[in-house]
């Protein structure tokens, strides 16, 4: 705990410094090496300093000029508009404390290297369509981008099709270092094999972490206890989720009908709920066994358990909206927005991007984690919805591995003293949180992410046929789903680990 009171305030105090250092274009120190010549380390304990950042060892080289390509995704439908990458690129500082971080970061970096960093976008109305591009490089061997940034999701068709390096075979990246994410390591490796990172280089991942946001008018108007104690105390459950839910709901145009863009209602939710709360209440499709191979883990009672709530949740019509059912109608996520807003909907599940729309919001909101299945679960857990969520990854047909691994991990560790504390400290919970409490519920909430590769790879259809529809059929029998699927999902299972293991 101390350590990790004592890393946030490093960051708030290296956001500090990095904004009074772009302002007049003094360095921001960097690492000092120890009499034996390794890296100073964080001493747990003790207030951190600038000179106690941890960096790697990478001596300056000149790439002549070389152009450094990120391959991108910005999605052009409505309700996604607002998703596109702020975390690799910009043209020039403006003010703003996450695009100065990144546009200095990437100045040090050039200047270090002699290169010139770029992204390379496609845009698309769907997350799908980078993995079929990059397909396509890869089969003619074109070495066209030198880091590819795919959603999370799509590491089934790139890794599925041979498409990608592992991380874990290339020079210099150093996977146990602190600006690489250990949990996403930890769920898509696969025998061992990274083929897709998260970190301090994107905040887009921090950007699809599941959260839920309350109404503090609504709650005050109905005299429920603050939800902040509740998770606190680790009360904070499926249970008590809907209890706080119901009661809630009013015709407010008394029409006689419960719609979505007239009345009140006690949680909206959507069919991404499903997968977040299966994590939340620890739980999986699939996780992995003592030799990192995925192995089932639907269909056991707690698994079912959780279903059991979800179908509960998502078909109470009379105290809640599933943003789904309405999709094609108008543009779902501004509508749960203007509820939120209108102040017409006590509890919605959200990805973390959100919570910058509210930022004209008159009514203060507060922000809290998933609940539990149980108050016996140790821990709060957040979904990384891989849907909304980014990662970075390397074509087999890129060139200079050494060069990308390089510029990689410097960029990384930049990153960690940049713009992680630009998005958190400052813009995240500086701009955005209303209150203190909010503020701590995010150190819950980003502390402590999880993936499912049962969700993200589709063993079997089985995620098609049970979460990738569930927000818009309102029941799904998961139990006959997964005694149907369970055969064809350990033959995929199979055939992944296959490919893994002749891959590099």
């Amino acid at each position: 705990m101390a350590k990790k009171i004592f890393m946030l305030l490093l960051a708030a105090l290296t956001a500090l410094s990095l904004l009074a250092a772009c302002q007049t274009g003094a360095p921001v120190e960097e690492g000092k090496k120890n009499e034996e010549g390794g890296e100073n380390q964080i001493n747990e304990g003790e207030p951190s300093t600038a000179e106690q950042r941890i960096y790697p060892d990478l001596e300056a080289v000149d790439f002549g000029g070389y152009e450094f390509k990120f391959y991108i995704t910005n999605l052009d439908l409505p309700d996604w508009a607002e998703w596109a990458h702020r975390d690799l690129f910009t043209e020039a500082e403006n003010g703003e404390p996450v695009n100065d971080a990144v546009y200095y970061r990437n100045k040090k970096i050039e200047a270090k290297y002699n290169i010139k960093i770029t992204e390379i976008i496609y845009s698309s109305s769907t997350a799908w369509g980078l993995s079929d591009k990059v397909s396509t490089a890869v089969r003619a061997g074109d070495d066209v981008y030198d880091v590819v940034v795919p959603h999370v999701h799509e590491l089934q068709g790139l890794m599925l099709k041979g498409n990608l390096i592992d991380f874990s075979g290339m020079p210099i990246i150093d996977l146990n270092r602190p600006w690489w994410n250990k949990g996403t390591i930890r769920d898509l490796s696969i025998a061992k094999k990274v083929f897709l990172l998260q970190g301090d280089l994107l905040i887009m991942d921090n950007d699809a972490m599941a959260a839920m946001i309350f109404n503090k008018k609504i709650l005050a108007e109905n005299q429920l206890e603050t939800p902040y104690d509740i998770v606190k105390s680790g009360e904070w459950t499926f249970d008590k989720f809907l209890e706080m839910g119901r009661g809630i709901a009013k015709d407010l145009n008394g029409d006689g009908t419960m719609y979505i863009k007239d009345d009140l209602f006690g949680y909206v939710l959507q069919c991404g709920v499903d997968a977040s709360f299966i994590v939340s209440g620890n739980s999986k499709i699939c996780s992995k066994d003592a030799d990192d191979l995925p192995i089932i883990t639907a269909g056991t009672e707690r698994f079912y358990k959780i279903t059991d709530y979800l179908s509960e949740m998502l078909s109470d019509t009379e105290n809640s909206v599933n943003l789904h059912s309405y999709e094609g109608k108008f543009p779902i996520y501004d509508e749960q927005v203007k509820m939120f807003s209108e102040d017409r909907v006590l509890f919605t599940w959200i990805r973390m991007r959100i919570v910058e729309r509210l930022r004209g919001m008159e009514t203060d909101f507060g922000i809290i984690p998933c609940p539990k299945l149980d108050k016996a679960q140790e821990n709060y857990i957040t979904y990384n919805e891989p849907n909304a969520g980014t990662g970075i990854s390397i074509p087999r047909t890129a060139g200079d591995l050494e060069r990308t691994a390089m510029i990689l991990e410097d960029l990384s560790a930049e990153s960690r003293y940049t713009l992680q504390p630009a998005y958190y400290e400052i813009n995240l919970r500086g701009k955005y949180a209303r209150d203190d409490e909010s503020q701590e519920m995010l150190d819950i909430i980003l502390a402590n992410s999880a993936h499912d590769i049962g969700y993200i790879y589709n063993f079997g259809g089985f995620a098609s046929l049970t979460c990738h529809r569930y927000g818009r059929d309102m029941k799904v029998d998961w139990v006959s789903k997964f005694e149907a699927s369970e055969g064809k999902m350990q033959k995929d299972i199979d055939k992944l680990i296959e490919t893994a293991l002749q891959l590099d």
